[in-house]
């Protein structure tokens, strides 16, 4: 038998003793949110409706277009000044970036033409700054708060041809749109207007709304979108219409659109250029993807009262994109029915097959994987975005780690369970990713801003950050910490909560402080690192090196050849110790192995003795 012999603690520990920035205080005392996590009484929230019409020119890549924004002041602050969004000046001659671009695609930026807000036409010169990919607007007249004001912009731009970045073309007539119109910055009760520049690395931070949304195209061309198709009946002749409202009602994988349907041209009504109609409410943005070569499979799921649509668009020659559609399908359900257990937020999903992986509400950007479990894993890590950050409108430019971390972890079961390896552990690849980097320079406290953190930035938002919810939910278990997730996701649905929402609801579901493992994991320099102290006596001392609390194994193998797996979870280290202290039963010991795969170390060396 294993007894605990002594803890050597220092003290204990309160979330709300960890350091709070000024903003969060501010926050509290204006009740804009608690300290439970749950959402503030004096709470208020922007909204931003678009009316958007535009056209779009495969042969030249340009897109002209022009919008018009309601915008609604919640909060109980006077707006002198409006900040846009221009997110393809990305692509503008001298604008900072975060990695090279080459020429090819460098161009003049967004053409802005055309800016009024209420009756005032604005001088484009006098009125208006641009600064990297924000642009501000100054106008006569300030809008007063609880009232509304519309805005007008009219604008044309370039997508890009070969240095897509989240969006561009995908050989020649193939092409994902996103970030491709002047969006409004979100204004919140944390920063008021938040005014980073797009730089490239850190993502989004959108506000919702309701969009209605045109789109002209050539004949031929067909349009998915995060909005849902207002205009089937105009566009579709009889024969698609039916496959298309079939895959909506069906379990089964309908080929809505297959290469002998490519060749026979009978796709569309002909009448030369089509405009696509679309309409969605409470999306916190909107994406399009237009092709006249792509098939398309699609199938639906039920979820709760309703069915969700399933889509996969895709190019003849893809590796694996023939099973995107089912592979998706299952994704929505699982999501919605297993872990987390959230029915899925919108009504659609389309997977376009351009390249690398991103998410945009109801669409999603995914290359040809290198291999099956590449597949299922950037699949369902897109498609988990939809949760976070969408149907929880996480702050991904300061808290990347929030949607990321939770989504590199959490959607990995529906690659263990789908996965034709029979031993793949995609849990284990997650671990030797965080491993690999984890103690180095490149170590970044989670709550350093993701706009902070350069090159250490995908380690930050992606590597520690699933590590460490991965090593939570060990410690909790299953139920408590998806529990907890859940409550999370109920109470910020739809709303813009930050990590101090995240901890304090975590901690309400858990019935316990978690600071000392918040304290460890998200603010402080360190690592996940035991090692093998001091043995004499059959007693043997864990030393935690690295100052991160994770769960404790010990392999403790015995001369007579008998074996013994010793288990401690993480709360051994609850009281900020670094040594903990273990006898072992009685018996001559030949070796001593500490963790295992799936318990983070980022030196192992230390991990193994012999006698």
């Amino acid at each position: 038998m294993v007894f605990i012999i002594s803890l050597f603690s220092a003290f204990s520990q309160k979330t709300e003793d960890l350091f709070i920035p000024k903003e969060m205080q501010k926050a509290y005392r204006n009740k804009t949110r608690s300290p439970s996590g749950l959402v503030g009484e004096n709470y208020f929230q922007n909204q931003t409706d678009y009316i958007i019409k535009a056209e779009f020119f495969p042969e030249t890549r340009v897109l002209t277009a022009k919008e018009t924004i309601t915008y609604k002041n919640n909060s109980s602050d006077t707006l002198k000044i409006f900040f846009i969004k221009l997110y393809q000046d990305l692509f503008k001659k001298g604008a900072a970036r975060d990695w090279d671009l080459g020429q090819e695609d460098i161009h003049e930026g967004v053409e802005i033409k055309f800016v009024k807000i209420g009756t005032e036409v604005l001088d484009l010169q006098k009125q208006t700054r641009r600064n990297s990919t924000i642009m501000s607007l100054k106008p006569t007249e300030s809008l007063l708060p609880k009232s509304e004001i519309k805005i007008e912009i009219e604008w044309s731009l370039v997508i890009s041809a070969t240095r897509n970045v989240r969006m561009g073309t995908y050989g020649e007539t193939n092409f994902m749109l996103a970030y491709w119109y002047p969006k409004m910055a979100v204004y919140d009760d944390i920063s008021g207007w938040n005014t980073i520049p797009h730089t490239g690395s850190c993502e989004y931070y959108n506000e919702y709304g309701n969009f209605d949304v045109e789109m002209t195209l050539p004949e031929g061309y067909l349009a998915w979108s995060s909005g849902i198709l207002q205009n089937a009946e105009e566009l579709y002749t009889e024969k698609y219409l039916e496959r298309i409202n079939k895959a909506a009602k069906s379990d089964e994988i309908i080929h809505v659109i297959t290469p002998e349907d490519r060749l026979a041209n009978d796709i569309l009504h002909k009448a030369g250029k089509n405009i696509w109609k679309f309409k969605i409410d409470n999306m916190p943005d909107f994406a399009m993807a237009f092709s006249n070569k792509y098939l398309w499979d699609a199938t639906s799921v039920r979820v709760g009262e309703r069915r969700v649509l399933v889509n996969a668009v895709y190019k003849e020659n893809s590796t694996d994109f023939h099973e995107v559609a089912e592979i998706s399908r299952f994704c929505v359900d699982y999501f919605s029915h297993v872990t987390p257990a959230i029915e899925f937020p919108y009504p659609q999903i389309t997977i376009f097959n351009g390249s690398g992986g991103m998410e945009f509400p109801g669409m999603v950007n995914d290359g040809d994987a290198r291999n099956h479990n590449g597949t299922l894993y950037v699949t369902s890590h897109e498609i988990g975005h939809s949760y976070f950050p969408f149907f929880v409108g996480t702050n991904e430019q300061k808290y990347a780690w929030v949607d990321e971390g939770l989504i590199t972890f959490f959607p990995r079961e529906i690659v263990d369970t789908l996965s034709k390896e029979a031993d793949y552990n995609p849990f284990i690849e997650m671990i030797k990713n965080y491993n690999f980097i984890a103690g180095s320079f490149a170590e970044v406290p989670l709550m350093i801003n993701s706009t902070n953190t350069r090159d250490s930035y995908r380690y930050h938002a992606y590597n520690r950050s699933s590590t460490a919810f991965y090593t939570l939910k060990e410690y909790l278990g299953h139920e408590k910490f998806f529990g907890a997730l859940r409550e999370y996701a109920k109470r910020w649905q739809g709303k813009h909560p930050v990590p101090f929402d995240l901890f304090f609801t975590f901690n309400q579901v858990a019935g316990e402080d978690l600071a000392w493992f918040w304290k460890a994991w998200f603010f402080e320099l360190g690592s996940a690192d035991l090692a093998l102290g001091e043995f004499k006596n059959n007693k043997i001392v864990i030393e935690n090196k690295g100052k991160f609390p994770v769960a404790i194994e010990l392999k403790v193998v015995y001369s007579n050849g008998n074996e013994e797996i010793v288990r401690y979870k993480a709360n051994v280290w609850k009281q900020n110790n670094s040594r903990f202290e273990i006898e072992l039963k009685k018996g001559k010991i030949q070796k001593l192995v500490l963790g295992n795969e799936l318990i983070p170390d980022s030196d192992e060396e230390n991990n193994v003795r012999e006698f």
